[in-house]
């Protein structure tokens, strides 16, 4: 009982394959009851069981194994990788459970045989199947044929194929089993049910008895019909549609019949091949001179022919004879057995005959003039064949030749054979420019004398008019007798056309959506060409009409040139025209008489308000209502539109303007006014507003019109400037309309141009000829080649401007709506302007009859030397003609032999010749493809290098004329690579991987690539490297087109060995695949209109809206919130329904949130990739920004439009960016160097809506990110500013505008300073607008940021600016004087000398633009400093402490504010001036003291931009005595010792104040003047810093004031560490500012942190973040080269090296330690200087050094996450590559040290780290506590004694030996004299000495100083002394501080040492004392004065001696001098 049961606690998945079967049993059920549960098919629970699927079909056990399958049915129908195993289960099933003796056991294996062809492995499952007919059972092959019968009988053939199915039919029926026999019988009866009659010629090979069976089994079925019954996935659309359909059979019929297959016979059957066949004189006897000799050989070939399948092989030769003796021989038998011969191959090939298809056209139309009966039946039959290899279009050319053959007979058969061809033609075939080439010609022939002539041109106009219908016919047909038109029509009805046509069901529900509008159409009283008329001349609104207005415009209402239909082809304007009495009385109707008459008043006041007052009311009136034509005639009465006001001219030509954008405005009205407008081109005041006028008028009556007209008229003036002008707008207007008009007629007036002696007017025409360059291209290049030289040199330079340039969209002259009468007959006639093709305006030579026999005889003669001869002559003939037409006759096929000639040099010569040959043909190229192509593909195979390169050129040239999908085809590549060498393999695939990755899907010929897949699967395994190169490649460029499951049916057809290989390169390729465009949505069933189409559209999110409930308005509340990414998906692209699209779709989001970015850049700036500079994209760019983007996860679709062909995507890409802006921006802002570079790149688009569209989305990212507070990268700016500046150049001010705005954004997230150089870089620029508006900006920089924003230095960047002065461009020169105004109005009379020398006339420019504009702006000039005047400040009424004031070392603009009688000021003004501009919230009166307390928090990046600009005249400046008094605010008395012994500050004054005892502030009184005096600190004033700083020392001297500072600490450090900054990068780096400024900050800011950090209580309340910048600003302060160069500043180094070690001795360990572990890190990481580095490491072992000291004061826990980060960041294996492992030596000393305090108890503290087992640190500490401590050491490695040694010194105690040292003490002694030996640490090495002598009084140091000289020694002995005097002052201070109360003020004169003795020198103290005073900026004066009060208090004395160190102590103390002790007390020079 237990063994039953113990399975049941084992996984589902072990019970499956558990050895008991009742445990299998019981892991089958309830597998059956998991699957159905997991509701997401991708689950990792399915892929568990993927591998036991075939286990489960295949159990031993029968009553388990049925409970399997049911398990395995519910597996595939909800696992998604169920596909995967298809073919090991459908193998299990067919060995194991077909035949199985249980029924219910084969019921479910077939149940789940048909769920694996359901979800879409049907073809694994046939294969399958089909493999147990082979098997030894017949019960297992019955079974199997019963199996394939089911499906095929379900699921259809298209499903099931029963091609394989056929080959084994003989084999099944023949079978000894009777079983099979019956099964297979079943199996053929349901493939005749599907394929019917295609099946019979298959049972050929049968028994005739089975046939006699079969036959009458067939008979029984009768015409029932089938219909498939079970859908696979792909298919639930057509089920739910047959579903719908129910029981109406009229419908079924309809839409389920389509879905039948019609299968051709003809691919069921064997090809068979015939070339082998063929006798080996037949080509002999073909050609021999006996009629009987070629009448045998065209016997033997007949029987051949007759075959239904040939082979496809090299037939050139057999065509060639056959060809000849259909054209040529004279005997008749020979030809009509010929003609059947050809029918026969024809037949038998099919698409492969169309290589020849077209040359045997061209000779049986000419051969139909033979008069035998039947020959000329033979000919029909054969040319029918034909026609089924080529197209109508193809054979255009030949038949119209042939229509217009002398020959009446050839006439009629020509005409008879086109109205058979068209019976297999549909609407979409004819164009409309082969409709009319083919009416036109056809029309000709109706009135042919002959009657057979015009009855067979009848009959092929019916056929015609049948297929496309009448509407498309009458418009080319013209008049034709009513009786001949009767003709056609009978024709029509008579014809049957062989193809089915799709129009029919378009017009089934047209009734339905046309019944109710005929209520409100006019009567159709009026016949079809009015119609035509009326349709071409309404506009739309005319429509709303009445039937009475719809007459009366018939009548006069026919626009010819309205309404944009028609195209090309102008028609006759209708319009009656007007004479000027009966417009007058029209326009009398709608206008007043007094403006009728008004308008040619001799006034011309009065004219003005009679053609202002017209203007208004034709603004009033309806577009019906305007009698356009009377207008306009009232308008141009005299004087017209030559009114020489030109006040009144203007508002003539804008009511002109009015008429023509809103009535009918037709080519009669333009016709009044076009004259005068032309003549007003050249008007310096309205030409402009003449060009607009004449762009509206094209736009009503059609460019194709006003062009030509405005072009005569013009070249009719004299004056050059109307012509100039003319030419200029009709360029624009090509720009806006599109190439629209006939170039011949445009390039005559070019001409004109050119030949004109007007430079301008023939700048204008070679302006237009660029612009017609980008319609026509090279072709119009041909025109101009008579040209002069000179002439000709500037259109090719014009030409070479416009290369790699596309046309721009039109955006003039489109539909402005349509009628809505005609929405469902809309087409291609009537839908919009006609494409004109410019290769059919360029001449064309006829050279065929050059193209001699003769000629081609020599071309294939068997010397070397007459090919060649023959190659020349070719060559001679294309390069006389330029251009050809397409009738070469045997020339392809001449050169395709040449090109594999077995002289290399004749190969080469063919190769080049075919190339030329392209270019003369052009699109004629594409009939003779197929002929020529294969010598190509032959010449790629060549060992030769050089052939094979001009072989791909040749191609690369062809396909650039026929286009890629007419080049690959007819199975010419497939063919090429059966037998072609590995050279032709490896140069094939690579060439058709480079084509076929960029191909639309449309442009490729699929056939071609389904026949090349098997060769391609060859080529992965092949020998070569090269051929498996070029196939890899090859395989995602055929999968893009063919997909993964079309490539995956040919896995097939390789070898079993070779499918493994196959399918891992087709699983690579598979994830690269680009996402599919969603198809576009049709329109509402019936043929809706755009109108309804729309509204279908606006319904869908309506439809969706209730779904969202309550939940959508609870969204809406929140705000701005944009959909999700699935629904943007959605909303763009559309969703997928089918199971393979939704596998396909990527719903993703479109931007994903990563940390790439940062990797890019390091890549980038390591060019590990290109950097993103570059003049035009090239491809290698968009590539690598395609693999950037997919690594960084962004939505496959949005790639895909992104990277789309056509601009349409592009816009839909940058609105699905801009709708997913707001509810992803921080993908956005994770993946912005990506969208910038994308966006650049559509910068170069020609298309301006892209580019407008990108700009307003640019213009919102900016604006979002800057208020998310993003800070711009480096990356980011350089691959984005350098294309932005080049949009500052655009014409359009569209453009222009969006782009300054982006540039001002940009200032906000990144320096201004930064973006300023790329403003300088644009000047460089040819483009004057460019050059121009970036001299705007760089003025406006100036005015908003100040000088800072000149780079490199303002001395440099001026003199650029001012360069420009002297440019020609007006517009230029303006900007660059006004940017120089505003550095005027910063820096005065200054800017004349930062431009440098200019010349008299710029300088006179310069100055009178400053003069000029100093009238509107005041200027503040700075006056020459002069010296202070110290200025004493009495308390007066205020009540204010008395305090000292600095005064201004120059004037400033000063806010003063009101004083609040004797309360005293509030400075509540001030304080929120001063809070406003650093970002402080204001506080309230009544804030708590707890609010008070708060973190306080800055922006750095903000104030720092604004202590930039410190010269802004707008800033407001303060006076320094308005900062609030401190005294006064704390409530304290200063100390104010008698004036005549105080040492005061330079440049101030001291006076007494008396305080106020009312004066008392409470806590928060003092928290806001603390805030407010702290906020000084980070001003850019100098005076006001050391202000603040001196009221902070003097709240830090006191004890009791000093624990109110304790809040602010952290606030306090920030901001002196942004004024560390400010003077280390601003104002250091501004060789402008006085560096004696920066010293004096320096040394206050650094005693002010000296005393915080002395201060126990103050030190400790730093946190880590805050305590990290500091120490970081002040190591890079100390790194600063410039400040040693200074006369003070070794002074303040080491003073601030005194300020780092203070810090890390006295701030809060656990802050400090990890604030300095985090620099170590960041350090690191950031690649920073090893100066920089190695200085953090110094830091961090001092810390190490008092870490047994501080250990009571650590946060272990956080200690070690910090070790433990950086540890993950660097591993240890990382360090073997780089230059210095130092850092990593450094982290392990702190881990030992850490080790050797803790001890194991170090371990209980991984509270913060996750995973802590398994990381590096845990390993680490482990093993060193494992490890025995040695004495050397104390217990730290080898590779860690330097920095062991460092810290081991204090604490570890060396062995005490006289006479040896230890090893430890002999390395620190070693390190100790390297340290004195260099140059900056000899300080350091001094006192290590010194100390080291203090602990080891009994180690001899005497070895190491035998080694050097004597002044070295010497040297030593006097640092030594002079250390150990230090260190006594130290101790003495100390006390001294320890005596007054533990106060911490020790002044910097404390350092003075007086020795204690009777006997001291005092002018020796006091020299020094002046030395030193002097040096700190004090006046010496007031210490003359000190010492005689010194003196004379000694005198007053008892006796007593007074210690002038305590005196001095005090004196320091009292009055706050800002100078620390350390900074002195190495003053020793």
């Amino acid at each position: 009982m237990e063994e039953d049961t113990e399975y049941l606690k084992l996984p589902l998945e072990d019970r499956c394959i558990h050895k008991l079967w009742k445990a299998r049993l019981s892991g089958y059920e309830e597998c059956t009851k998991h699957f159905p549960k997991i509701v997401d098919e991708r689950s990792p629970e399915f892929n568990k069981f993927a591998p036991l699927m075939k286990k489960f079909v295949t159990d031993s056990n029968a009553v388990a194994q049925e409970k399997a399958l049911e398990a395995v049915l519910a597996y595939v129908e909800n696992a998604h990788v169920a596909g995967r195993t298809a073919g090991d289960v459908t193998n299990g099933i067919v060995q194991k459970c077909l035949a199985a003796p249980k029924r219910g056991t084969q019921e479910k294996a077939l149940e789940v045989i048909l769920m694996y062809c359901e979800i879409e492995k049907y073809e694994v499952v046939q294969e399958e199947l089909m493999k147990g007919f082979t098997q030894k059972n017949p019960k297992v092959v019955a079974a199997s044929v019963r199996a394939v019968t089911t499906a095929l009988r379900e699921f259809g053939p298209k499903v099931m194929n029963p091609k394989p199915l056929i080959k084994q039919m003989h084999t099944l029926l023949e079978d000894r089993d009777k079983n099979v026999r019956e099964e297979s019988k079943k199996m053929v009866i349901e493939m005749y049910r599907w394929i019917r009659q295609a099946l019979k010629p298959q049972m050929s090979s049968l028994k005739p008895v089975q046939i006699q069976e079969l036959e009458a089994e067939f008979d029984k079925l009768g015409n029932e019909k089938v219909v498939q019954t079970r859908f696979l996935r792909s298919q639930q659309d057509l089920k739910a549609k047959m579903e719908a359909q129910g029981d109406e059979e009229e419908e079924e019929d309809e839409e389920v019949e389509p879905d039948a297959p019609e299968l051709d016979p003809f691919e069921f059957m064997e090809p068979v091949d015939i070339l082998s066949k063929l006798p080996k004189d037949f080509y002999e006897k073909a050609e021999a001179t006996k009629w009987k000799d070629r009448k045998e050989a065209v016997d033997l070939l007949l029987p051949l022919t007759q075959n239904p399948k040939l082979e496809s092989g090299d037939y050139h030769d057999l065509m060639k004879v056959l060809k000849k003796i259909i054209g040529k021989d004279s005997n008749v038998m020979i030809v009509a057995v010929a003609a059947q011969c050809l029918t026969g191959l024809a037949k038998g090939l099919k698409k492969k005959f169309s290589p020849f298809a077209l040359s045997f056209t061209e000779t049986i139309l000419e051969k139909f003039k033979e008069k035998k009966v039947n020959v000329v039946s033979a000919l029909r039959d054969a040319i029918d064949a034909v026609f089924q290899a080529t197209n109508i279009e193809a054979i255009q050319e030949t038949v119209s030749g042939a229509l217009a053959n002398k020959n009446p007979q050839v006439k009629a058969e020509t005409a008879a054979f086109l109205s058979r061809a068209f019976c297999y033609c549909t609407p979409t075939v004819f164009n409309k420019k082969l409709l009319k080439v083919y009416i036109t010609d056809l029309v000709k022939t109706l009135n042919e004398s002959d009657p057979t002539v015009r009855d067979n041109s009848a009959m092929a106009l019916g056929v015609m008019l049948k297929v496309v219908g009448e509407k498309q016919l009458m418009v080319f047909i013209g008049e034709v007798e009513n009786l001949k038109m009767q003709k056609i029509k009978e024709a029509a009805d008579k014809a049957e056309l062989k193809v089915k046509i799709s129009a029919p069901k378009a017009k089934k529900p047209a009734p339905k959506k046309e019944a109710p509008p005929p209520a409100a159409e006019p009567p159709p009283s009026t016949t079809a060409p009015p119609k035509k008329v009326i349709k071409a001349g309404v506009k739309p609104g005319a429509s709303s009409a009445g039937p009475a207005k719809g007459k009366k415009r018939l009548k006069g209402g026919g626009g010819g040139g309205g309404g944009g239909a028609g195209g090309g082809v102008l028609e006759e304007c209708t319009e009656a025209e007007l004479s000027i009495e009966d417009a007058v009385e029209k326009a009398s109707e709608v206008l007043p008489e007094d403006v009728v008459s008004g308008v040619t008043d001799a006034n011309w006041k009065t004219r003005l308000a009679a053609v202002e007052s017209f203007g208004n009311t034709i603004q009033t009136l309806d577009r019906s209502e305007i009698p356009c034509q009377a207008l306009v005639r009232v308008l141009a009465q005299k004087p017209g539109f030559k009114d020489n006001n030109f006040q009144v001219l203007k508002l003539r030509l804008e009511a002109l303007k009015n008429l023509a954008e809103n009535s009918d405005f037709t080519r009669r009205s333009g016709e009044v006014c076009i004259q005068d407008l032309v003549e007003k081109l050249g008007d310096p005041k309205n030409g402009s507003l003449c060009g607009e006028v004449l762009m509206t008028i094209a736009e009503a009556a059609k460019l194709q019109w006003v062009g030509p007209e405005v072009m005569t008229r013009a070249f009719e003036q004299k004056s050059p400037k109307i012509q100039e002008m003319a030419l200029k707008w009709l360029s624009d207007a090509i720009t806006d309309f599109g190439f629209v008009l006939q170039p011949k007629a445009l390039i005559g007036d070019i001409k004109k141009a050119l030949a004109h002696t007007n430079p301008g007017v023939r700048t204008a025409g070679i302006s237009l000829c660029g612009t017609i360059y980008l319609y026509m291209g090279a072709t119009l290049r041909v025109f101009f080649e008579d040209e002069k030289p000179a002439l000709l040199q500037q259109i090719d330079s014009e030409f070479e401007k416009m290369n790699g340039t596309s046309p721009p969209a039109p955006t003039r002259g489109l539909n402005r709506g349509s009628s809505t009468e005609n929405d469902d007959d809309a087409d291609d006639v009537d839908s919009g302007p006609a494409v004109i093709n410019v290769q059919d305006l360029v001449p064309r030579t006829n050279i065929s009859d050059q193209l001699t026999s003769t000629l081609f005889t020599e071309l294939a003669d068997k010397n070397w030397k007459v090919r060649n001869e023959a190659l020349q002559k070719v060559s001679n003939i294309i390069s006389e003609a330029k251009f050809i037409k397409g009738d070469i006759s045997e020339l392809p096929t001449a050169l395709c032999a040449r090109m594999m000639d077995t002289n290399k040099n004749l190969a080469l010569e063919a190769l080049r010749l075919t190339a030329s040959l392209s270019a003369a043909l052009g699109p004629n190229c594409k009939p003779h493809t197929r002929n020529i192509v294969p010598g190509m593909l032959a010449a790629l195979g060549d060992s030769k290098q050089n052939i094979r390169q001009q072989a791909l050129s040749t191609l690369n040239s062809w396909v650039e004329q026929t286009g890629l999908k007419e080049t690959v085809d007819g199975e010419v590549f497939a063919d090429a690579l059966k037998s072609g060498s590995p050279f032709l393999k490896s140069e094939l695939f690579l060439w058709m991987a480079e084509k076929l990755k960029d191909a639309p899907p449309k442009s490729v010929n699929k056939e071609e690539l389904h026949a090349c897949t098997q060769y391609l699967f060859m080529a992965l395994e092949d020998r070569n490297a090269d051929v498996r190169k070029g196939a890899n490649e090859a395989v995602l460029p055929f999968m893009i087109h063919l997909g993964y499951d079309g490539m995956v049916k040919h896995t097939n057809k390789v070898k079993p060995s070779s499918k493994n290989t196959v399918m891992q390169a087709l699983e690579k390729a598979k994830p690269n695949l680009p996402a599919k465009p969603q198809p576009k949505p049709k329109a509402a069933a019936g043929g809706g209109t755009g109108r309804g189409a729309a509204a279908a559209a606006a319904e869908r999110p309506q439809a969706s809206a209730p779904a969202a409930g309550r939940g959508a308005a609870a969204g809406v509340k929140k705000g701005l919130r944009a959909p999700s990414a699935t629904r943007t998906y959605e909303r763009y692209w559309g969703s997928g329904s089918s199971r393979k699209d939704q596998e396909e779709v990527d719903t993703s989001p479109l931007l994903q949130v990563n940390n790439l970015k940062q990797q890019r850049a390091s890549d980038e700036q390591r060019l590990r990739v290109l950097r993103w500079d570059f003049t035009t994209p090239r491809q290698e760019f968009i590539t690598q920004l395609k693999d950037q983007m997919t690594a960084a996860g962004l939505n496959r679709q949005l790639m895909s439009n992104m990277f789309h062909q056509d601009f349409k995507f592009h816009i839909k890409a940058i609105d699905a960016l801009n709708e997913d802006l707001n509810s992803n921006l921080p993908a956005c802002i994770a993946n912005l160097d990506l969208v910038l570079k994308w966006l650049t790149i559509r910068f170069f688009d020609t298309n301006p809506s892209v580019i407008m569209k990108a700009m307003d989305y640019l213009q919102q990212v900016f604006q979002c990110v800057s208020e998310e507070g993003y800070h711009l990268l480096d990356l980011e700016a350089y691959s984005f500013l350098p294309f932005l500046v080049t949009k500052f150049g655009d014409p359009k001010d569209a453009i222009r505008g969006p782009a300054r705005n982006i540039a001002k954004l940009i200032c906000n997230i990144y320096p201004a300073s930064k973006v300023s150089p790329y403003m300088m870089d644009g000047l460089k620029a040819k483009n004057a607008r460019q050059r121009a508006e970036c001299l705007e900006a760089m003025g406006n920089l100036i005015e908003v940021y100040g000088m800072s924003v000149c780079q490199p230095s303002p001395g440099v960047a001026l003199k650029e600016i001012a360069k420009q002065i002297a440019d020609r461009d007006n517009s230029v020169r303006n900007a660059a004087l006004n940017a120089l105004v505003q550095v005027y109005f910063r820096e005065g009379e200054k800017v004349f000398k930062l431009v440098g020398n200019l010349s008299d006339k710029d300088m006179s420019l310069l100055e009178e633009r400053i003069k000029r504009a100093a009238k509107n702006r005041p200027v503040i000039k700075k006056p020459p400093v002069e010296p202070e005047v110290p200025t004493v400040r009495g308390g007066g009424a205020s009540g204010r402490a008395n305090r000292v004031i600095p005064t201004p070392a120059q004037p400033a603009p000063v806010i003063t504010r009101e004083r609040e009688g004797a309360d005293g000021a509030t400075g509540g003004e001030q304080s929120s001036l001063l809070k406003s501009r650093f970002g402080m919230r204001n506080q309230q009166q009544q804030q708590s003291s707890a609010n008070a307390n708060a973190p306080f928090k800055i922006d750095y990046g903000l104030i720092e931009k604004l202590l930039e600009d410190n010269d802004t005249t707008e800033r407001p400046q303060y006076k320094i005595e308005e900062i609030p008094d401190m005294n006064s605010l704390l409530n304290y008395k200063p100390v104010c010792p008698t004036p005549a012994s105080r040492l005061t500050r330079p440049g101030f004054t001291a006076t007494s104040r008396p305080v106020s005892s009312g004066a008392q502030i409470d806590t928060e009184g003092a928290a806001q003047a603390i805030n407010l005096v702290i906020s000084q600190v980070a001003t850019p004033d100098a005076n006001t810093v050391i202000t603040a700083l001196s009221q902070l020392d003097e709240v830090l001297q006191s004890e009791e004031r000093s624990t109110q500072l304790a809040p602010h600490i952290d606030q306090l450090l920030i901001l002196a560490t942004l004024q560390y900054r400010l003077v280390l990068n601003t104002k250091m780096a501004n060789p402008n500012v006085n560096k004696e400024e920066c010293i004096k900050i320096y040394r206050s800011l650094t005693n002010c942190l000296m005393m915080i950090f002395n201060n126990k209580q103050l030190g400790t309340q730093a946190t880590r973040d805050v305590l990290r910048d500091v120490v970081h600003v002040l190591i890079n302060i100390l790194l600063d080269p410039r400040l040693a160069q200074l006369e003070d500043g070794p002074q303040i180094i080491r003073a601030i090296n005194v300020l780092v070690v203070r810090i890390v001795e006295k701030a809060q360990f656990t802050h400090v330690f990890s604030a300095l572990l985090k620099l170590l890190h960041e350090s690191v990481g950031s690649g920073g200087g090893c100066k920089f580095t190695e200085l953090v490491m110094k830091c961090n072992w001092k810390v190490i050094r008092i870490l047994p000291t501080r250990s009571n004061d650590l946060d272990l826990d956080q200690i070690l996450l910090d070790v433990h980060n950086f540890l993950v960041a660097y591993p240890v294996n990382t360090w073997a590559e780089r230059p210095s492992d130092t850092p990593l030596r450094t982290i392990k000393t702190v881990i030992h040290t850490l080790c050797k305090v803790y001890g194991t108890n170090i371990l209980s503290h991984f509270s913060k780290i996750e995973n802590a087992q398994g990381s590096e640190l845990h390993k680490y500490l482990t093993k060193t506590l494992k490890k025995p401590k040695t004495e050397d050491d104390g217990g730290v490695g080898d590779s860690n004694r330097l920095a062991a040694a460092q810290v081991t010194s204090d604490s570890a105690e060396s062995v005490k030996s006289p006479k040896r040292l230890s090893k430890t003490a002999h390395n620190t002694l070693s390190e100790i004299f390297r340290k004195i030996g260099s140059k900056e640490n000899t300080k350091e090495g001094l006192i290590q000495l010194y100390e080291f002598k203090q602990k080891h009084p009994e180690a001899d140091i005497e070895p190491f100083l035998r080694k050097s000289s004597q002044f070295f020694q010497n040297y030593i002995e006097r640092g030594l002394k002079r250390v150990e005097m230090e260190r006594q002052a130290e101790g003495k201070v100390a006390a001294s501080q320890a005596s007054e109360n533990g106060s911490n003020s020790a002044g910097p004169l404390a350092s003075i040492q007086v020795p204690d003795t009777a006997n001291f020198n005092m002018n020796e103290l006091v020299a020094q004392f002046k030395s030193i005073a002097a040096r700190a900026g004090f006046d010496n004066t007031y210490i003359d004065t000190a010492v005689k009060d010194i003196c004379s208090a000694e005198n007053k004395g008892s006796g007593e001696r007074l210690d002038i160190s305590e005196y001095i102590k005090t004196l320091s103390s009292d009055y706050g001098i800002e100078q620390n002790k350390e900074q002195f007390s190495s003053h020793d020079q």
